[in-house]
């Protein structure tokens, strides 16, 4: 009889982490990878499993587990980041392959057993979690209640903000900023969340009778955890920055009767007249005085009219400081006002409905919306469709019958997403502060280093699908044609951001807030460290973390933060006052998206080569003026921005150009082929820069600068070469000049060219090959000294919408003769000799004109006085208008 020894518990739990360790350990050594690949089919799985689960958020067993699996899903891909590291040094070629491959796993014995122990963990998590998901999609109970709106079209409406029942509003505002009244006045809009009170307040804002009337402005967007300090800090941060002037030096740490002291004297110089508008006030604002202060103490009140604007959605916070008459009350929209603006955004058009049907129609919207223009835009967005049937219609409001108020449309309208990596791009947004406008091309970068998208193409179809949907704003555009071709920037509403960092933190997806148990951190993914007087942990465990937004300005936290990171994919330290490098962030060998903007950092480490997944680095407003051989080593860099503007050039000489300074490129910067961002590269004497270039074929976008007459032919050959280029920036070399009807491009135009920034002389002209630049959009040439007949090469550009002309022409009569037949925006700068700007039978779409530092203009083109923007510096002397 064989007598068959029980193993001991305690044996088989440690056989049963011993056994997967060495398998793992020895495939390796066999440069295979099956308990990779076996992870990777179990991840594969889930994410199939969560997206046919999708929408089933009303089942709470469903949304935990649905949770679980997201969580397992974040696990792996840390995994799998991690073992790519070791997987990759087994790539060594030669002889000693073998042994190099033995000796580095003996020497990281513990890490690969570290791997193979959470490939079985997660394993063994994911088989229940992903059963449970299958059983469930397959009783089709996943798709049941989500209330999604199939054959979904979307038409364009990046169009100008229907200010529906907000016109009187809109004159009232105008009027009080406008008036003879020589004191300081200051007038609150005040309305409820979603009632568009910034919208209408920052469209009076940016009219050009403001902007005539005002030489000094600044917007403040408050926060209820603002101290007084903060506030007033960002007022001169503001003040300064609208007029590009330098901030006073130790400002920083100045207390708040010095800063009141430079916001005093600020505006005091030359008496300026001001509109300051301060938004989002709360009562936590007004129980800290804060907005008495700012109005008592830091802001003169005899200064040739100055104005105070104040936005917030309660009254009894502006009443004890104000009059009644200098409130303006936002009301939510009637019945009848909601109907037309839903029309609009449902339909494209004000469309009215059956009789028998309208009361129906009508009250629902204003049961749904509460007379709010941003709940009414969702909804249409929602509910937008390619034909117009109202029976249609009242099926979809039907769907929509448990919504409850303009909040439940907001969630509703995140829910109705169907793509989970477009609803991850939407949430992305609850990562920047409050009213936070990202650039499209930054929001585009994020979302491919995070994986949301696969192609770059893909996360501009999300953002445009985001749009469409009125979901997210335009923040900031440019007069394109194409209206989505032209904006520059998107933020999302006030109203939607809290819902958006509400449903982040119920999927952990992200967090802003630091009042977590510092236990509950291991657990964040992506983490935005807000600019407040918060308290940050000073022992957090972030070890799951794969984004990183640092928006405060104390540099003592960063040490602490980055200790613990391992699997960071994004870090944005923009705006952080940092000296140095971190070098700690030099171990986050995952990071893919490393923005350093505007901080005081002025040289890249040689280990900036152990980041070899990093696709995008911004050195933008930083002081680096060379770049480190390494760099070549980052195989799938894309965009590389390294520049900077002289922020000096506006206190010592008006009248210079703009002064641009690049970074210095290593030799062999070619081998960076997969670049689609290279801006600004500084050229060498050799021209083997220029050589470089011809090797970038997926460049999008080339800022070059120092460039000299010899390189012009050699720079010409290399975009011949690139047939994706479309924003093209030269500056040449001082004392340089260009002659470009000496130089041809062989295969034509570079066909995709939209943008073009020409800085330097231009001898002989303008070729006649510009003429034939069809796609181009915005065209800027600086200090370019022109003949007047090289205007004829520019006026049968058939898409130029903004043309800007500083130094470029030196003549006394600007004759702009014939066709510009879609130009919109108009600037000319320092024409010294200019007397005179007529136009004939040209620019017919034209709706801005600036002129400035024209000293000698004494008479300006007929129109309508808002296309005009006339900035006196120095002061343009008799000007008159031609009759």
């Amino acid at each position: 009889m064989v007598i068959h020894t029980p193993i001991p518990a305690i044996e088989r739990s440690m056989l049963g982490l011993l056994v997967p360790s060495i398998i793992y350990w020895v495939e390796l050594l066999r440069g295979e990878h099956t308990c990779i690949d076996e992870i990777h089919n179990t991840y594969d799985r889930i994410k199939a499993s969560l997206r046919d689960t999708h929408g089933g958020e009303g089942n709470e067993t469903l949304k935990t587990v649905r949770i679980q699996g997201d969580e397992i899903t974040h696990r792996i891909e840390n995994l799998l980041d991690e073992s790519e590291y070791y997987i990759e040094r087994h790539n060594w070629m030669g002889r000693l392959r073998c042994i190099l491959k033995y000796l580095y796993n003996i020497t990281h014995t513990c890490n690969l057993c570290s791997i193979a122990r959470e490939i079985n963990k997660i394993q063994k998590a994911a088989a229940p979690i992903q059963d449970f998901l299958c059983r469930y999609a397959h009783t089709g109970l996943g798709t049941i209640q989500t209330g999604r709106l199939e054959n979904r079209h979307m038409a364009p409406v990046l169009n100008e903000f229907d200010f529906v029942g907000m016109i009187k509003s809109q004159q009232d505002l105008l009027q009080l900023l406008l008036d003879e009244e020589k004191g300081l006045k200051v007038t609150a809009v005040t309305g409820m969340a979603g009632a568009g009170k910034t919208t209408l307040t920052r469209h009076v804002y940016e009219k050009q009778q403001v902007k005539r009337h005002f030489n000094c402005r600044a917007w403040v967007q408050l926060e209820d955890s603002f101290t007084t300090k903060q506030m007033l800090l960002s007022l001169v941060t503001e003040l300064h920055a609208e007029s590009k002037k330098p901030l006073p030096e130790g400002i920083s740490i100045m207390e708040t009767d010095q800063l009141t002291g430079v916001i005093m004297r600020y505006l005091e110089e030359n008496r300026r007249r001001y509109v300051i508008v301060l938004d989002g006030a709360s009562e936590k604002n007004l129980e800290k005085n804060q907005l008495e202060f700012v109005l008592n103490y830091a802001l003169p009140k005899d200064n040739n009219g100055g104005r105070v604007v104040i936005t917030t959605r309660n009254q009894k916070i502006v009443k004890q400081l104000l009059p009644q008459n200098h409130i303006i009350d936002v009301a939510a929209l009637s019945n009848i006002e909601s109907w037309i603006l839903f029309c609009k955004r449902a339909f494209g058009q004000i469309t009215d409905p059956p009789p028998h049907e309208a009361g129906k129609y009508i009250d629902r919207i204003n049961d749904l919306c509460g007379g709010l223009p941003l709940a009414i835009s969702v909804l249409g967005g929602l509910l937008r469709r390619e034909f117009h049937k109202y029976d249609k219609i009242i099926t979809e409001f039907e769907r929509l019958r448990t919504l409850g108020d303009a909040t439940e449309i907001l969630r509703a309208s995140i829910n109705d997403i169907d793509d989970e990596n477009e609803k991850s791009c939407l949430l992305y947004f609850c990562s920047f502060p409050r009213s936070y406008a990202v650039t499209a091309n930054n929001l585009i970068c994020l979302w491919c280093a995070e994986g949301f998208s696969p192609t770059e193409e893909a996360a501009k179809r999300y953002l445009s699908n985001l749009v469409e949907r009125n979901i997210i704003q335009a923040a900031e555009g440019d007069y394109y044609e194409h209206a989505r071709e032209g904006i520059k920037s998107y933020k999302v509403h006030d109203l939607m951001h809290g819902v958006l960092r509400t449903k982040a933190e119920e999927a952990n997806f992200g967090t802003s807030s630091m009042s977590h148990q510092p236990r509950t951190y291991k657990r964040v993914r992506r983490l935005s460290v807000p600019d407040t007087s918060e308290v940050i942990p000073s022992k957090i465990n972030l070890s799951q973390l794969r984004a990183l937004f640092i928006f405060t300005k104390d540099t003592l936290i960063l040490p602490s933060i980055f200790s613990t990171i391992r699997s960071l994919r994004v870090l944005s330290l923009e705006n952080v006052p940092i000296g140095n490098f971190p070098k700690e962030i030099l171990k986050s060998t995952h990071l893919r998206y490393l923005n350093l903007q505007n901080t005081k950092v002025n040289e890249i480490p040689t280990s900036i080569g152990n980041l070899r997944n990093l696709e995008t680095l911004n050195l933008k407003g930083t002081f680096v003026e060379k770049l480190p051989k390494e760099i070549l080593k980052l195989k799938i860099l894309r965009h590389l921005l390294a520049y900077r503007y002289n922020t000096l050039r506006y206190t010592h000489d008006p009248r210079r150009p703009d002064k641009v300074f690049g970074v210095k490129a290593p030799e062999g910067f070619g081998q960076l082929n997969q670049l689609h961002t290279l801006s600004v590269v500084v050229t060498d004497n050799d021209g083997d820069i220029i050589k470089d270039l011809a090797n970038l074929h997926q460049l999008r976008r080339l800022g070059i600068m120092d460039l000299t007459e010899k390189d012009g032919k050699n720079l010409l050959r290399a975009l011949d070469q690139m047939d994706k280029i479309s924003s093209l920036s030269i500056t040449l070399k001082e004392n340089e000049l260009l002659d470009l009807k000496k130089l041809q491009l062989d295969q034509g135009t570079p066909r995709r060219l939209q943008r073009l920034y020409l800085r330097g002389g231009l001898n002989g002209g303008l070729p006649d090959w510009f003429s034939s630049l069809s796609n181009l959009v915005r065209l800027r040439l600086s200090g370019s000294q022109l003949p007047h007949e090289s205007i004829d090469n520019l006026k049968n550009l058939p898409n130029l919408v903004d043309l800007s002309l500083i130094r470029a022409f030196n003549v006394k009569i600007l004759l702009c003769q014939g066709r510009f037949p879609r130009l919109k925006v108009l600037d000319i700068d320092q024409f010294d000799n200019l007397v005179e700007v007529e136009i004939h039978e040209a620019m017919s779409q034209l709706t801005k004109m600036i002129i400035r530092s024209c000293p000698n203009l004494e008479r300006m083109p007929l129109g309508n006085r808002e296309a005009f923007e006339c900035q006196r510096a120095p002061p343009v002397r008799n000007a008159k208008r031609v009759c």
